[in-house]
């Protein structure tokens, strides 16, 4: 989950700018120390963060047939751990090496179904981020290797607080949930055929090109070993009581895919400082396949962020998405929700709840149950 502008987005945010383009600050956490309390060093001045975060939950699925409560790991995003390796050339010149790894991981959320994949452990670390990258305060950065494309998280911008619960990509939470055909008593279509975000190339191997911030506004150019090109741009900005987040893509995958065309897409948020937010995010990819028609997901939600406790703010969110033609043409899913996140501020850490609906209407069978979810969880962020 992919890591859209949540959380879980702002940890690996923090540990990639900050390095780049703060690095008078010292490290997150500072100086890694040994037994007797002397700092630990490769013997040169490049400087290393290390930061991840372990994440459980309690996951509840009811499919109108079967129901079952999951004790999983993660929510919108899993257990990880990463390093990110700085170095000065000169007062101008940054270079940063980053690593980023999933763990092996106990029950996976996207994973389990009513099927019989009650406990599903993966024995694997998997790559999320290998680069290397040189950045100037002047003229951008260019990284090379596996990491988020140009196109990435362009379709996450999300000023509501409540995007680790209630994110705009169900199949991040329950993507592995049949739902049932009450005529058939079939289970053949998951959350995660009928829902995606279409979050542009998401991570590949890439050259990337980010030209320098200018008043808010950030673009990228990347192109992938397997010969897809994309561009992005973010623009963030506070105007009165208001602060605005929005972001665009457009990826050509046709060299890359054996399935897709291209794809291109947006979202907005805007939050008021009493705490109210709405939040939009829209996207479409055209289909290869004969005959298909391009698939194509409108969602919204409106926020509210409220400090209710001393421990953080309190976020909640209610949300609504229309998925279209992602498994066929002529699907129509549908996703409403309800989320609340409490932050733990002195720990930088957060707590979820979440329900949320799911609905399918397909053009030749209009049979299917509804798939009914609670999930609740901690995300403890180091």
């Amino acid at each position: 989950m992919k890591m859209r502008h949540g959380l879980a987005a702002s940890l690996l945010a923090l540990a990639w700018t900050m390095p780049a383009f703060a690095q008078e600050e010292a490290p997150a956490g500072g100086p890694i120390m040994d037994g007797r309390g002397k700092k630990i060093s490769n013997g040169n001045e490049n400087q290393l963060v290390i930061y991840g975060f372990v994440t459980r939950a309690l996951l509840y699925a009811d499919d109108g047939d079967q129901h079952q409560l999951f004790n999983v790991d993660g929510g919108a995003e899993n257990t990880r751990v990463g390093w990110v390796a700085t170095g000065k050339l000169n007062e101008n010149v940054t270079v940063i090496g980053h690593v980023e790894m999933d763990t092996p991981l106990s029950n996976k959320s996207e994973d389990i179904n009513l099927t019989g994949n009650e406990a599903v452990d993966s024995a694997d670390w998997t790559i999320r981020i290998q680069e290397v990258a040189i950045a100037h305060k002047r003229f951008g950065k260019i990284t090379l290797g596996q990491g988020e494309t140009a196109s990435a998280e362009r379709v996450t911008a999300d000023l509501s607080g409540s995007n680790l619960a209630l994110s705009n990509n169900p199949a991040d939470i329950a993507g592995g949930l049949h739902f049932y055909n009450k005529t058939a008593r079939t289970r053949a279509v998951t959350i995660g055929d009928l829902f995606d975000d279409v979050d542009g190339n998401d991570k590949d191997d890439r050259i990337q090109y980010n030209l320098p911030e200018i008043g808010g506004l950030e673009l990228a150019m990347s192109h992938t070993s397997a010969g897809s090109w994309d561009a992005g741009t973010t623009y963030e900005r506070k105007v009165g009581p208001f602060e605005l987040e929005a972001g665009a893509f457009y990826a050509n995958v046709a060299a890359a895919s054996t399935t897709q065309k291209a794809m291109w897409g947006g979202s907005g948020s805007i939050k008021h400082e009493s705490g109210l937010s709405l939040t939009v995010a829209g996207a479409a990819r055209n289909e290869k396949a004969a005959g298909r028609d391009a698939s194509h997901y409108l969602w919204g939600k409106i926020g509210y962020s409220a400090g209710l406790f001393k421990i953080g703010q309190t976020h909640f969110g209610l949300s609504h998405g229309e998925y279209k033609n992602f498994a066929q043409n002529g699907d129509k899913a549908t996703e409403t929700g309800f989320g609340v996140v409490q932050d733990f501020e002195s720990i930088g850490s957060n707590a979820w709840l979440l329900v949320r609906n799911h609905q399918l209407d397909r053009a030749d069978n209009n049979d299917y149950g509804s798939i009914f979810i609670v999930s609740t969880g901690v995300l403890f962020n180091f």
